[in-house]
């Protein structure tokens, strides 16, 4: 038979029962894995329960979402001090999912997650004993588990370290520490280390003045969408710190910043006066540009 002769009408059959067989696989599969998932914690298996909770929550292996039924195996899986279900246990209790919202609940389960040395756990501890919140407020405290946290590569914590360090907030102030930390966090790609980094280097706070790797640090956060980064590479770029003296570019980023920082808003009229009616359209027009590009890496990176 020739190519032209096979029936457009049996391909279209063909494909159909092909993906009806692959779907009709895949929900054999996930029955079989619940079946054997379910009857593991149904014997008491800690890590079974606490794959099922996860199952509930996120509503896979053909089961509906059930936060009170993902909570109830948290809780068995937990008990038998399962440090992820701990962890997770203490989310539920923080946010209010399954069960009414108790904060001091869930730092007690943190608590438990964080001595079996899970970083998230220990930072959210820190960030409990930081607003006292659930616990007494102990700067002490917050440290010392924010530190335990970093010294696992926990970006939040390394940033937030590197803070405590920058205010002397339970520690002596140190700046030379406080880059150390934003350094850490922000070569993690964590937007508002990257930010603080480049105003150290700006203002050569903890480390050299360096205008350049200022800039640098401070377009990485502007690229994530971080306003006050925007807010300051506009300044270093009208201005020529750190970069060649760009009124367009610096336009751009005030306007994307104005959304937020209030300030922008009146430098964006004071620039607009200096610039031709040309360079404001180009300006309007790489900042509809900027902003596609922001969201295509905000997306990209699941942000």
């Amino acid at each position: 038979m020739n190519k032209e002769d096979f029936p457009l009408g049996g391909l279209v059959a063909v494909a159909a029962f092909l993906g009806c067989t692959t779907l009709l696989v895949a929900y054999d599969a996930d029955s079989q894995q619940l079946t054997i998932l379910r009857a593991k914690a149904d014997t008491g298996d800690a890590q079974a329960q606490s794959k099922l909770a996860d199952a509930y929550f996120l509503g896979s292996l053909g089961l509906e979402k059930n936060e009170v039924e993902c909570v109830k195996w948290l809780r068995k899986a937990a008990a038998q001090n399962v440090a992820n279900a701990q962890l997770n246990l203490g989310n539920c209790y923080w946010k209010g999912q399954g069960m009414q919202k108790d904060v001091a609940e869930a730092m007690k389960w943190y608590r438990k997650a964080a001595e079996q040395n899970v970083p998230e756990a220990q930072y959210n501890l820190g960030a409990g004993y930081r607003d006292g919140q659930g616990v007494p407020q102990d700067q002490g405290e917050m440290v010392k588990w924010y530190r335990r946290a970093a010294d696992q590569n926990y970006a939040d914590a390394q940033y937030n370290l590197g803070v405590c360090y920058a205010n002397g907030q339970g520690v002596t102030t140190n700046c030379v520490e406080a880059v150390k930390w934003f350094r850490r966090a922000a070569e993690q790609n964590h937007a508002q280390a990257q930010y603080n980094l480049g105003n150290n280097y700006v203002r050569g706070q903890g480390v050299e003045t360096d205008e350049v790797e200022g800039v640098k640090w401070l377009r990485k956060a502007a690229e994530q969408d971080l306003a006050d980064a925007q807010y300051k590479l506009g300044l270093c770029l009208a201005f020529g710190r750190g970069a060649a003296q760009n009124y367009v570019e610096a336009y751009a980023w005030f306007r994307l910043a104005a959304r937020s920082v209030e300030s922008a808003t009146k430098l964006l009229d004071d620039l607009g006066k200096a610039m031709s009616p040309e360079q404001i359209a180009t300006g309007y027009r790489r900042t509809k540009q900027l902003r596609a590009e922001i969201e295509a890496h905000l997306k990209s990176s699941g942000n």
